[in-house]
Order: structure tokens, then sequence, then C-alpha cells
């Protein structure tokens, strides 16, 4: 087995991985948004709370856009994830300390999307040499 072929593999692998995680992710949110929809009918939440959720949310389907688009995706996860963390120290003057909860099923097949593109993109390259071009 070649070193590109080991490459490929271990980024077959991390994607997989990413695609994975994302899936139960996304099937987590879900869940609570159909429990936090449900609580909605017994005693309303602020629109703040929506408002942090929604990014949360927007995270998730950055995550499903990793699965065609795994550079953008990623971005759009973590991006979201910052955004929803500067709402909160807006709002409340203060950082949220278990920001980590709501991170973590996200954070990891982000960064993993954007690792696989990136090594995937680094794998291209070294196939095609710069010398082919002048």
């Amino acid at each position: 087995m070649t070193i590109n072929q080991k490459m490929l593999k271990r980024i077959n692998i991390m994607r997989w991985a990413a695609r994975i995680w994302s899936i139960l992710a996304f099937v987590f949110g879900v869940i609570l948004l159909v429990s936090v929809l449900k609580e909605q009918q017994v005693e309303p939440q602020s629109s703040i709370y929506w408002l942090l959720f929604g990014l949360w949310f927007a995270s998730l389907l950055g995550l499903l856009a990793g699965w065609r688009w795994e550079m953008a995706g990623g971005v759009i996860a973590l991006t979201s994830l910052i955004s929803r963390e500067l709402m909160v120290y807006f709002f409340s003057g203060q950082v949220l300390v278990g920001f980590w909860m709501v991170w973590l099923p996200i954070l990891p097949p982000a960064v993993l999307f954007m690792e696989t593109w990136r090594l995937e993109n680094k794998l291209k390259e070294s196939q095609y040499p710069c010398e082919v071009f002048d």
C-alpha cells in the first residue's frame, strides 16, 4: 500500500466518522427541538432563547452541509457556535461556563470535515507537481 493509498484511507475514515457523528448530532437536535416545542405549549420561551437555539440549530445544518461541501459546512458550524457564544455574552454580560456542553456534539465533526478537506486538497496537490504547468 503506497503512502497516497494510506492517506486516502485515512481521509475516508475521517470523513465517515464526521458524517456519522453529524447524523447523531442532528437526530439529537431534532429530538431537542420537538421536546422544546412541546414544552413551549405549556410555558413559552423568550425570544432570546429561540435566537440562541436557532444559532445552535444553524450549526447542525452546517454539519449537514458538510456532507457535500466539507469546508463550508465546517465553517458554518463553527461560525454559528461562535456567534451563539457572542450573543450569550452580549445579552447576559457573562461567559457561559458550560459552553462546552453546547459545543460537544458539533465541534468534533466540524473539525473533522475541515481536516478531511485540507488533507484531500493536500493529496491532490501532491499528485500534480507544479513543473507540469510551467
